[in-house]
C-alpha cells in the first residue's frame, strides 16, 4: 500500500510546532499552541495603555488623539496597512517556493496529498506558520491532512449546524472595506452544551468564510464581545483547546485582525505573562479595546480605520444586548440567506445576505477583483444572471 512514514529527514520525535528560542527557554508543544492563539477563555484585556478606551465624556477628543498617535502605522492607518500581515495572500519567494514544492512532493509520497486542499496558497500559509522550516511545515500539514479527511469540515451544511445557530453566537456579519469577511463572536449567546456541535458550528462558519473571500483577500477579521462574557456560561475547557486548534493550527495565517470587545479584567494577566513569547506578528493582530465606543472615541476611530465606516452595523455594536439574539442579527434573515447562498451558488457578496441593515460599500479600500467564487467544496454552481439576482429578489 501508499508509504505513510513520515520523510527520512523528518525528526519523528519533534514533530510538536515549537518556535525558535534560546537554549534557554526550550518551548513544548503545548506552551506553542496556548501562546501562538491566546486562550480568549483564560485572558484579559489591558487594563491601561494605548489600547484602553477608559475616558470619561470631558476628555474623550483630548484621550483619542493621544491614543490613536501611539499606534503603529501599520495597526491602524489605512494608507499604511501592512496588506501582506493583514490582508492578502502571502507572497514567498523562490528559495520559499523550493521548499514548498519539497513538502508537497513529500506528502504525495507519503499518501497524504490532498490535491483540493493542497493548493499553492495553503501551502504556503503553512508554511509562513513554521517559518519555512521543512521538518515543522510537513509535520502540520500532515497533521492538518489527517484531521480534515476525519472532521470534514468542508462538508457542512446549513442543516448540519442550524441548532448551533439560533442566537448569533457566531455569523459572518459581513465584510470589512479590504474585502476581509468580518465574523462575529458573542460569548453572552451561548445556547448549546454539546461539543461536537459547537465545534462543527465554529468550522461552518470558518469555511464560510472562506468561500466569501474574493481576489487576493486571504484573510479574515474576528470580533469578539466579551463584555457578556461569564465562566459559568463560557464553553468548557474541552471546547476552547480545541476551538484555539482549529485556529492555529486548521488555519493557519488567516487571522487578519481580532478584536476583543470589553474583555474582563481577568484576562490581563495571562495576556501579559504570555506576551513576550508571543510572535511578533501575531500580537500585530490582536488588539483588546476597554472603554467607550461612542461615535469620536478612540475605540471608534480604531475600528473605523481598520474595518471600515460601516463597522457598527457589521458587528452590530449599537443594538441592545440580548442573550438570546447576538447583537444587530436576525436569524430568520440571516440563515435563509446562507441557505440559499449554498443552494443557488450566489455570488460572494454579503451585503446581499446582511442582517438587518444594508452596509455600505467601501470606495476607500484597495481594489479586489471580483473572480469566479471559490465554492470548489461545495455543490456544482450554476451561473447567475444578473449576478446575486435571486438572492436580491428575495430580499425585496
Amino acid at each position: 500500500g501508499t508509504s505513510t512514514h513520515a520523510p527520512d529527514d523528518v525528526d519523528k520525535h519533534s514533530g510538536s510546532d515549537r518556535h525558535q528560542q534560546p537554549p534557554s527557554r526550550p518551548i513544548t508543544l503545548e506552551q506553542t499552541e496556548a501562546l501562538e492563539t491566546p486562550d480568549f477563555t483564560e485572558m484579559q484585556s489591558k487594563a491601561q495603555g494605548a489600547d484602553s478606551g477608559n475616558m470619561n465624556d470631558g476628555k474623550m477628543k483630548e484621550d483619542a488623539k493621544t491614543t490613536t498617535g501611539k499606534k503603529n502605522s501599520t495597526e491602524t492607518a489605512d494608507a499604511t496597512m501592512d496588506l501582506q500581515l493583514h490582508v492578502e495572500k502571502l507572497s514567498i519567494d523562490d528559495e520559499q517556493k523550493q521548499l514548498r514544492e519539497r513538502v508537497k512532493s513529500e506528502l504525495i509520497k507519503n499518501g497524504y496529498y490532498d490535491e483540493e486542499f493542497c493548493t499553492d496558497e495553503e501551502l504556503n500559509r503553512f508554511a509562513k506558520a513554521r517559518n519555512f522550516d521543512f521538518k515543522k511545515v510537513y509535520n502540520m500539514l500532515k497533521d492538518a491532512i489527517e484531521w480534515r479527511r476525519k472532521a470534514n469540515p468542508q462538508s457542512l451544511r446549513p442543516k448540519d449546524v442550524e441548532p448551533e445557530s439560533l442566537t448569533g453566537k457566531t455569523f459572518v456579519a459581513g465584510k470589512d472595506k479590504y474585502g476581509r469577511p468580518v465574523i462575529v463572536m458573542d460569548s453572552g449567546c451561548e445556547n448549546s452544551k454539546d461539543h461536537n456541535g459547537k465545534i462543527n458550528f465554529l468550522l461552518f462558519n470558518l469555511e464560510h468564510a472562506k468561500r466569501l473571500m474574493e481576489g487576493n483577500v486571504d484573510k479574515w477579521v474576528i470580533f469578539i464581545y466579551l463584555d457578556k462574557f461569564s465562566f459559568f456560561s463560557a464553553p468548557p475547557m474541552k471546547t476552547s483547546l480545541e476551538t484555539n486548534r482549529c485556529l492555529m493550527l486548521r488555519y493557519p495565517e488567516r487571522m487578519g485582525h481580532c478584536f476583543l470587545y470589553q474583555p474582563p479584567s481577568l484576562f490581563s494577566m495571562c495576556w501579559k505573562a504570555a506576551s513576550p513569547l508571543i510572535d511578533p506578528r501575531t500580537k500585530k493582530k490582536i488588539h483588546f479595546m476597554n472603554g467607550s465606543f461612542e461615535k469620536g472615541s478612540a475605540n471608534d476611530s480604531k475600528l473605523t480605520d481598520i474595518i471600515g465606516d460601516n463597522w457598527r452595523s457589521l458587528v452590530g455594536v449599537d443594538a441592545d444586548y440580548s442573550a438570546t439574539k447576538a447583537r444587530g442579527y436576525d436569524h430568520s434573515k440571516y440563515w435563509s440567506n446562507v441557505e440559499k447562498f449554498y443552494s443557488t451558488g450566489s455570488p460572494n457578496n454579503l451585503e446581499e445576505t446582511k442582517l438587518d441593515s444594508e452596509a455600505p460599500k467601501m470606495a476607500d479600500g484597495p481594489a479586489n477583483p471580483a473572480p469566479t467564487p471559490n465554492l470548489a467544496d461545495g455543490p456544482a454552481q450554476p451561473a447567475p444572471s444578473p449576478p446575486g439576482a435571486k438572492l436580491a429578489q428575495a430580499l425585496r
